[in-house]
């Protein structure tokens, strides 16, 4: 076996690994129920806008509040 034998293979494995941690994140993702997102922010009580409530399924904290706690 040469070199380049050993990078291909190596990269196959990495590949299989890889795919194997996106299938059991696909996997604990569907089998965890998403709470519904909050419609007011539960830390200042401002009214969280849709459009964040149907991009971040679960959403809890408006923008401030979120950027907040990040920092």
């Amino acid at each position: 076996m040469d070199a380049v034998d050993l990078v291909t293979s190596e990269q196959l494995r990495a590949e299989h690994r890889f795919d194997a941690l996106v299938l059991a994140k696909r996997k604990a993702k569907a089998a965890k129920p998403v709470p519904p997102s909050a419609t007011e922010c539960t830390e200042c009580g401002d009214e969280i806008p849709e459009g964040r409530r149907q991009a971040i399924l679960g959403v809890r904290l408006c923008v401030t509040c979120q950027t907040r706690r990040e920092s």
